[in-house]
């Protein structure tokens, strides 16, 4: 008998080994703390996700670039995202990748933001990306921002159309078991931007194509704004014909296309620059929007998912912003410690 249980005790430490990261997988997935970390590379790459790891945050959202896998037409190269995947996998952390962003030789438009010239061209990479990364990347974003023409040159219409509709199929024949998320708006309102034209319209066009919707979501002045963004009750709200006078809250948008509690919601972009507001008082508004979310408050669990913008600010070279919560030289803020202090209350 003790022989028999010698023979056994690798076996059943395999299987201890395997049920232990199913649930740590498990757990990264219910996580609905997120960071954005767009796409790092080499040494960075793992400096920056250990930093990740180590807050306990369970999320990285990145910029998964069309332009830079397929340069020219048919050659792909899928290194830089190779070594995101595998990375993160290593570290138990889930992606969310914004798939985006045309090359010039896809497009009659500017390069980058143009309108794909054929709309196959997009359905092959989508279907290429979700198929190559079905085992370290199932939850995927369809462009980023598209209402801003810094981001996405094209209508309204042609997002729909052209890149939410036809993304969304390819991603999930690609992976059937790979989720889509979107639009990612800015919620701005300015001229042809008007989120919630753009938030309703493509809700009630393609929103059978979005296993969850996302949206993104700033304010200056700290939480409690961005938490009347997305849920005050506005004096118009239930009826659309008059936003342009009162703007809606997200939350009356969601219920006026009858979306709100019906697909997960995530806060995909949101976030103070520690330069404008100091580095102290951008901790206070993570703290305080986590408080606002995350505390069991009444009414307050149709946000899913929160990832701030974002993990490190930029270098001086590339303009030196400091949205991040480390520090360009990769020390901490006061906002990673207090992120970090409210996820070990959570556990």
């Amino acid at each position: 008998m003790k022989q028999r249980l010698k023979l056994l005790s690798p076996f059943l430490l395999l299987v201890a080994v395997l049920l232990a990261a199913a649930r740590g997988a498990s757990a990264a997935e219910a996580s609905p703390f997120g960071i954005n970390v767009h796409a790092p590379q080499g040494a960075e790459l793992a400096a920056q996700l250990d930093k990740v790891r180590a807050a306990g945050i369970g999320w990285v959202r990145i910029d998964f670039i069309w332009a830079w896998v397929e340069p020219v037409r048919g050659k792909y190269d899928w290194r830089a995202y190779d070594a995101i995947a595998n990375a993160a996998a290593a570290r138990g952390l889930k992606v969310f990748a914004t798939i985006a962003y045309t090359p010039a030789w896809a497009t009659d438009g500017p390069a980058i933001t143009g309108v794909p010239r054929n709309p196959d061209d997009w359905r092959r990479f989508c279907f290429r990306a979700a198929k190559r990364y079905r085992r370290t990347i199932q939850h995927w974003g369809m462009w980023n921002e598209p209402n801003l023409p810094r981001f996405w040159s094209g209508s309204r219409q042609q997002y729909v159309d052209v890149i939410l509709k036809t993304g969304a199929d390819a991603i999930h024949t690609g992976n059937p078991a790979a989720k889509v998320g979107g639009p990612d708006l800015a919620h701005l309102t300015t001229g042809d931007s008007d989120w919630y034209d753009w938030l309703r319209r493509t809700l009630l066009e393609a929103g059978d194509r979005l296993d969850f919707i996302t949206h993104h979501v700033y304010d200056t002045d700290g939480n409690r704004d961005v938490t009347s963004k997305l849920e005050a009750k506005t004096l118009f709200g239930s009826r659309p014909s008059l936003w342009d006078a009162v703007p809606p809250s997200v939350k009356e948008v969601l219920r006026n296309t009858g979306w709100l509690g019906r697909k997960p919601f995530w806060l995909t972009e949101t976030g103070w620059e520690s330069a404008r507001v100091s580095e102290d008082r951008q901790s206070a508004y993570y703290g305080g929007l986590l408080d606002d979310w995350f505390t069991g408050r009444s009414g307050r669990d149709w946000v899913d998912k929160v990832f701030f913008y974002e993990l490190q600010d930029a270098p001086a070279s590339a303009g030196g912003l400091s949205w991040g919560i480390l520090r360009s030289n990769g020390t901490p803020k006061p906002a990673f410690e207090g992120y970090q202090v409210f996820i070990k209350s959570q556990l």
